[in-house]
């Protein structure tokens, strides 16, 4: 009786053991930077981006959404949010010169406009205020993505490379 219990007892530890192993290593942590071919960054990209296309870089639809992780000392001192980015000519030429935003907890970031194709880094400072959490989400949109149409089946806005957040 008492062996049989040993060996129940054992069965049980073990079984728990690998129920908590397997919880913790089956989540990655969050990262606070995301390089867009890096396979990691699909679990942040909740909203708006499409799967990478053979470079370090994918297309988003007019709105899209990245979940990071502050860096430490965040909710202290503030970050700075950077998205690298880039309007290819042919965005410009079919759009126009378009406007992106980001929104963070409701708070808005201020707005960039750019009007000629090429590379950027969208960089703007986020308060310590909307940085408490183990995690945020940032919301962006652009104001004139090209639309969905019979050539290109999905909306198209812009590229990325990388987004970020790191200490100011």
């Amino acid at each position: 009786m008492k062996f049989a219990a040993l060996v129940i007892g054992i069965a049980v530890l073990l079984s728990a053991c690998k129920r908590h192993a397997h919880s913790q290593a089956g989540q990655e942590p969050l990262l606070g930077v995301l390089a867009m071919d890096d396979p990691r960054a699909d679990a942040q990209l909740p909203r708006g981006f499409y799967p990478p296309e053979g470079g370090p870089w994918r297309w988003t639809a007019g709105k899209f959404s990245v979940i990071l992780r502050p860096p430490p000392g965040a909710a202290q001192y503030g970050a700075r949010l950077e998205l690298k980015l880039n309007f290819p000519d042919a965005v410009l030429k079919q759009a126009g010169a378009p406007t992106l935003s980001a929104e963070i907890g409701g708070t808005q970031l201020p707005p960039e406009t750019f009007s000629k194709a090429g590379n950027y880094t969208y960089a703007r400072d986020v308060p310590a205020s909307l940085l408490g959490g183990d995690s945020v989400q940032i919301d962006f949109a652009s104001d004139k993505p090209i639309p969905a149409g019979k050539l290109e089946k999905r909306e198209l806005a812009t590229i990325v490379t990388s987004v970020g957040l790191v200490l100011k």
